[in-house]
């Protein structure tokens, strides 16, 4: 059964980009990040109040890699779903620690702290002009589905 991972959390600052020399000799990016995965619960009152949480680093490659350094800042709100890895590490004594990371398949974007937002334009476009679709949504048309 695979290993499967999604959490939902803040970046502690924006993410690295580095070329890395996988298996098999080849070069590809990846962006390195922290995240901390929050967690909320309902009071009396019916308000929130963070209930617990746990930081884990992050670790996406090729073009999702390039996007994520590209435009996720510190503090961003992200979902990020993937595969969770276990490795040893030492701590400051020298101690070896378990510790756990993501190897992410998909970094998402909360519009929660978003000001604005600006689309690039399809990849597929030029098969987009062949099809009959309708053009894209200007927010004043009085046909939606």
């Amino acid at each position: 059964m695979p290993n499967i991972f999604q959490g939902v959390g803040n970046l502690a600052d924006a993410p690295s980009l580095k070329n890395i020399t996988a298996k098999k000799g080849k070069t590809m990016k990846a962006a390195e990040m922290r995240v901390f995965f929050d967690e909320y619960e309902k009071t009396g009152d019916g308000s929130y109040t963070q209930s617990g949480g746990i930081w884990l680093p992050v670790t996406t490659y090729d073009h999702t890699a390039e996007n994520c350094a590209r435009l996720l800042c510190k503090g961003a709100r992200v979902k990020v779903e993937g595969r969770l890895t276990q490795f040893e590490a030492h701590d400051a004594a020298g101690n070896a620690i378990t510790a756990f990371s993501v190897v992410a398949s998909a970094v998402f974007l909360s519009p929660t702290r978003i000001d604005s937002v600006q689309f690039a334009e399809s990849r597929n476009r030029s098969l987009a002009n062949t099809l009959d679709e309708p053009g894209p949504f200007d927010g004043n048309e009085s046909n939606h589905y």
